[in-house]
């Protein structure tokens, strides 16, 4: 029975040192991998160009249902108010600021006062 008991404790610890030197053989080399990426000169460029180029023109693919929905909600909500639901404020007249003298700014008595001390 012991026998039994420990062979089993033996392949319970195989299979979690299995796990771990799958991980370390990915990790092994990963300084090798990491040097040959950052020496292969113009040769990967173009590859990896190509790859960035189509994961950054497939992004938007993803949110086309979130997109169509909210084009189809807007123009639901435009065809039932009409064109009174997006204004362009063509009817508010426009005028602009009064010009302030900003020397009068300046010369306020307010700015020039010393404030009282708190103490």
């Amino acid at each position: 029975m012991t026998e039994i008991k420990l062979k089993e404790k033996d392949t319970s610890f195989s299979s979690r040192n299995a796990m771990s030197t799958d991980v370390e053989k990915s990790l092994s080399n990963q300084r090798e991998r990491s040097m040959a990426l950052n020496s292969e000169g113009l040769e990967g460029l173009i590859p990896r160009a190509k790859l960035l180029l189509t994961l950054g023109g497939t992004f938007f693919l993803a949110f086309w249902p979130l997109i169509l929905i909210t084009v189809a909600f807007f123009s639901a909500l435009y065809f039932y108010f009409g064109p009174a639901f997006v204004h362009d404020a063509s009817k508010t007249p426009v005028s602009s600021p009064p010009y302030v003298d900003p020397y009068a700014l300046l010369e306020d008595e307010r700015i020039s006062q010393v404030a009282p001390r708190l103490n």
